[in-house]
């Protein structure tokens, strides 16, 4: 028994997020009337770094974020126009971001960010900052389960902790 432990390990480790093109994952959340999950960052900010470590790359999240949302990675300051509902979002070097995340976080481009969006594109929730496994497991399940809609955060939080 402890050697197929030791073998599976590995695999459970290993567990990670399918990050769609932001439009090709807007365009399922649409036909599948589930929610967007934006993960915004750069590849220079160590708390992202710290948050692809610790917290999307944990199997639980990985496997519960793949499950209930459509999840797209996008690079603020991407330099490369973005496709995003049938438009192109460029580079604003004024503003050292791309066009679309600027939008997405009106214009408060703190790393790394997180937005919540209905498959109709109206923005849920932006959050920005570092979240740690356990909070970041409780706010997908918020959203996932669309507790949002019917419960505040605080009664969530109370009712349905992390296990991790």
């Amino acid at each position: 028994m402890k050697t197929w432990h030791i073998f599976c390990l590995p695999f459970i480790l290993s567990a990670q997020i399918h990050w769609q093109p932001i439009d090709e994952a807007f365009q399922r959340a649409r036909q599948q009337g589930r929610l967007l999950l934006i993960y915004i960052y750069t590849p220079w900010c160590a708390p992202c770094v710290m948050m692809d470590q610790n917290s999307w790359a944990h199997p639980v999240i990985a496997s519960y974020a793949a499950a209930h949302f459509h999840c797209a990675r996008l690079n603020g300051e991407s330099r490369d126009s973005l496709l995003f509902n049938g438009t192109f979002f460029p580079f604003q070097p004024e503003v050292h971001a791309n066009e679309l995340a600027y939008l997405l976080l009106e214009g408060k481009m703190e790393y790394p960010a997180l937005v919540f969006m209905e498959p109709n594109g109206t923005i849920v929730l932006a959050l920005r900052g570092y979240l740690a496994p356990r909070l970041l497991d409780e706010i997908l399940r918020y959203f996932g389960e669309g507790f949002y809609r019917t419960m505040s955060w605080e009664a969530f939080q109370n009712t349905y902790p992390s296990n991790l």
